[in-house]
Order: C-alpha cells, then sequence, then structure tokens
C-alpha cells in the first residue's frame, strides 16, 4: 500500500511540476524564448561536432566528404552564434540570428539530399532514409522560420507550455481520482461484508 501511495505521490509531484513550468514559461515566453534557441544552439554544436567526427568513417566520394565538411563547420559556428546571441544580445539581434540558422538548416537539408543520392549509389538503403528525414525536417523547420521566425518560434514555446499544463493536470488529476475510487469501493466492499454478517 505504502508503495502504490509512493507512486501515486511522485506522479502527482511530477504533474505539479510541469503544472508550474508551463504556466511559467506561458506568462515569460521572451525569456524561454532564448532558452529554446539555446538549446537549438547546443543542438547544432553536437550535429557539427558529430558530422566532422563521423567524416573519417565515410568512404563516399570528395564532393560529399567537401560538403560535410562545410556543414560540420557551418553548424558548430552558428550554433556557437545562437547560443552567444540568444545570451548576450538584444531581441533584434536574436531576429536576425533566427534567419541565419534558418539559412544553416537549408544548407544542412541540401548535404542530406546529396548524402542519401550518394548512399543510394552505395546501396546503403538505412542510411538514405536517415538523411532523406533529416533534410525533410530541416526544409521544414526552415520554412516555418522564414515567414515568421520570432513568431515560429513563440508559437512553439506556447505550445510546449499548454502540453506542459494539460499533462501536468492530467498527471494531478488522475491518480487522485483513482485513489478516491479505490477508497470509495473499498468502503462499499466494507458494508457489503459487514451485512453479509450480520446476516
Amino acid at each position: 500500500m505504502a508503495v502504490k501511495f509512493k507512486g501515486v505521490f511522485n506522479m502527482v509531484l511530477i504533474g505539479a511540476v510541469a503544472l508550474v513550468a508551463g504556466i511559467l514559461i506561458l506568462n515569460n515566453t521572451g525569456s524561454f524564448l532564448k532558452i529554446v534557441m539555446i538549446g537549438a544552439g547546443i543542438g547544432a554544436v553536437i550535429d557539427g561536432i558529430y558530422t566532422l567526427v563521423g567524416i573519417k568513417k565515410w568512404k563516399y566520394t570528395d564532393l560529399t566528404k567537401r560538403l560535410a565538411v562545410i556543414k560540420g563547420v557551418e553548424s558548430l559556428v552558428v550554433g556557437i552564434a545562437a547560443i552567444l546571441v540568444a545570451i548576450f544580445a538584444a531581441d533584434t539581434a536574436l531576429t536576425v540570428m533566427v534567419y541565419i540558422f534558418a539559412i544553416g538548416l537549408v544548407y544542412s537539408s541540401v548535404v542530406a539530399f546529396q548524402n542519401a543520392a550518394m548512399v543510394a549509389k552505395f546501396d546503403i538503403p538505412d542510411m538514405k532514409a536517415h538523411f532523406i528525414v533529416e533534410g525533410v525536417i530541416g526544409i521544414l523547420v526552415a520554412i516555418l522560420l522564414f515567414f515568421k521566425p520570432v513568431d515560429t518560434l513563440v508559437k512553439v514555446v506556447q505550445v510546449l507550455a499548454i502540453v506542459a499544463i494539460i499533462a501536468g493536470s492530467l498527471m494531478i488529476v488522475l491518480p487522485i481520482v483513482a485513489v478516491v475510487r479505490t477508497n470509495m469501493k473499498k468502503k462499499e466492499e466494507l458494508v457489503e461484508k459487514s451485512g453479509i454478517d450480520e446476516d
């Protein structure tokens, strides 16, 4: 019983944290927008390092390797710039950085499609699908960022906040409802049992 109560308590606690976090994000979108930018920058840096390290293992053409080197360096530079701009720069610089980030995504997608074409020649189907997915996602995100860069990021942050609020609320309410129902059921069983004993 204690173990079950602990599980319910943990779920409610996590739900409460998610709920509070969602409300804070929704009320402070600007601050969390910078956090999203920093996260994207860290992702770009990791992608750049992964690409540059992975080149040594590739057995593709010189063109593919050159494009991959450029992609790796570009991801590193854009990623570091995104982190620094999000931390130190004003909102105008953040908008410019989002455009630069979008351009970087387009280039990365072009490289991914080129890699997919080369992989197809070497008959490596799994990697082909990976590169195509990477390229398509990059293009779609870049298109969203090009149209309304900051507005798009704001909406992303707001959606994440709403998801956190809904998930947090459910994690609080559902376990409590389950506990109440269980207690009511046990009381009913006790009443029925006591009635049988009297007979």
